[in-house]
């Protein structure tokens, strides 16, 4: 898929008039009105610009735009402002990449005009490979920006280049070859240059088994991260409880069912009980809203018999298993019952106190611009005040049929963090990732499942490519069969390290994980 990109916009500043500039009309040198214009590198500078190339050659032209007229600064700067046959000009010092800038112009008789902008950063890649049907290698790189074609070959004398378009590319090789390796610094557009290096090993690839590599690299994961496992009752869960219960601060399992008249049914999943144990680590089990609909959670969030009921067949279970905790995962709940969740999750906070455990609460995220249906019944900062944690469920970004995307882009979980932290403790956020991929398929309803068979699945359909969004940190393969479309999005270890390193970044209280078994299993590797 191609970036996304932030829109050029045209700068026109008329120095007589106030009528705005109109598209197809003459270019802003020749208009009788005279108009200023500041270009980037041949491109129309606007306030928001984020690829602005290194080398700023600014040109501001117009009818009687003299340097006794016009007066420019970068960064509080002042520029040194030179005649040109059409106005002015003005060059600057390479500026570093991915910095931010301020430039400031004054034209006599105008509005100061404040331009806010960012240089184009280094241009990230992002190569895979994998073993065809026929046993050949096959290997495919993405670049953020097109890079300069002639320079990547002279780099990879030994490869068959052939380009998709500017940005995606398939390689070759006519004698086997142990690894690709793309070096650092090869020129790209808007004055970017490829960062790296980029090394993806080609040796010992398997069929229906994805190898991945992009830079930058992933911060590692931050010491002492504090990850809750959340298990369910399938095979798939089982064994990889069994097999990683230790690399877990929290264990969670599923099994409990409330009802409306405040029963508990069911019972936590006793494999994760057990795999807990061996591994000397607590257990906080799910405890789940009735899911058959709004109106039975309603129905007991305005009973205080149901209420009371419920929470004492919770800390009797609590007791009797010895348990650590309770993960309250009431989801779907009517945004009028907001006061009457937060009231209930404060009574059961203090009868699990009193028990000597402790609480976490599943909250829907909130957007930046405020709540919506699925969020609306979540008072975050009050709900913070009474439990110990809340797991700010970050993923499911895209689920519609025919909007294929990723299930939880990290440019998506920032905004969606920054929306849900206000006025709740950092360290009381649990960031929650998923584990599982989803695939779009025509106008079929999306399918979720675990990342080693729906990867392999789409390894084994014809014609399949690899892709990449870069401001989601996200993989996607595509492919076509039966004239029908296909996307899987998918993370794995490499994309879901890039959100555990933001959740270390923003000092939050750990991460979140659903579900076990359904993950890549070079997971456990990184965290």
């Amino acid at each position: 898929m191609p970036a996304r990109r932030a829109c050029l916009g045209l700068l026109l500043l008329t120095l007589a008039g106030c009528a705005a500039p109109f598209a197809g009309g003459p270019s802003p040198a020749a208009s009788p009105r005279g108009l200023v214009v500041v270009t980037a590198g041949g491109t129309a500078l606007d306030d928001g610009t984020t690829d602005v190339p290194p080398t700023l050659e600014l040109g501001l032209e117009g009818s009687g735009v003299t340097p006794s007229v016009v007066s420019a600064s970068l960064d509080g700067h002042p520029l040194t402002l030179t005649s040109s046959s059409k106005g002015v000009t003005a060059s600057v010092a390479p500026m570093a990449y991915a910095s931010e800038h301020q430039l400031v112009i004054d034209v006599a008789g105008r509005p100061q005009e404040v331009i806010g902008f960012q240089v184009v950063d280094e241009t990230g890649v992002s190569a895979a490979a994998w073993l065809g049907a026929g046993g050949q290698v096959v290997c495919q790189v993405v670049f953020e920006r097109a890079p300069d074609r002639a320079a990547l070959a002279a780099a990879l004398p030994q490869a068959r280049l052939h380009w998709v378009d500017g940005t995606h590319l398939s390689l070759a090789w006519a004698t086997p070859t142990p690894s690709l390796a793309i070096p650092a610094g090869l020129a790209a557009a808007r004055g970017s240059v490829l960062d790296g290096p980029l090394t993806l090993s080609l040796t010992g690839l398997q069929t229906e088994h994805l190898r991945r590599a992009t830079v930058p690299a992933a911060t590692p994961a931050p010491a002492g991260l504090r990850l809750t496992l959340w298990t369910d009752g399938t095979a798939a869960s089982h064994s990889s409880t069994r097999a990683h219960a230790a690399a877990a601060a929290i264990l969670s399992p599923t099994g409990w069912q409330v009802e409306p008249d405040g029963g508990l049914q069911g019972t936590p999943d006793p494999v994760t009980l057990a795999a807990a144990a061996a591994a000397g680590r607590p257990v906080w089990p799910v405890l789940k809203n009735d899911d058959a609909g709004p109106t039975g959670t309603d129905l007991l969030l305005n009973s205080a018999s149901a209420q009371s009921a419920l929470v004492t067949a919770v800390v009797s279970q609590v007791r009797s298993l010895g348990l650590a905790g309770v993960n309250l995962d009431f989801e779907g709940v009517p945004g009028s019952d907001e006061s009457a969740l937060t009231a209930f999750a404060g009574q059961l906070s203090s009868a699990l106190r009193a028990a000597g455990a402790r609480l976490s609460i599943d909250v829907v995220p909130h957007t930046p611009a405020g709540t919506d249906s699925a969020s609306a019944a979540y008072d975050d900062p009050g709900l913070a005040a009474v439990a110990d944690y809340l797991v700010v469920m970050a993923y499911d970004e895209n689920t519609e049929v025919g909007n294929p995307g990723p299930v939880a882009g990290i440019d998506w979980q920032a905004a969606e963090l920054d929306g849900t932290m206000a006025g709740v403790p950092a360290a009381k956020i649990v960031l929650g990732i998923p584990l599982y991929a989803r695939s779009w398929s025509g106008d079929a309803r999306p399918t979720a499942g675990g990342y080693a068979s729906m990867v392999a699945q789409a390894l084994s359909e014809p014609e399949v490519s690899y892709d990449y969004d870069f401001p989601a940190a996200t993989p996607v393969l595509v492919s076509k069969s039966g004239g029908v479309s296909t996307q899987l999005w998918f993370d794995d270890a490499d994309s879901l390290l890039r959100k555990v390193a933001a959740a270390g970044t923003l000092g939050l209280g750990g991460v979140a994980a659903w579900v076990a078994g359904d993950e890549d299993p070079n997971f456990w590797s990184v965290i």
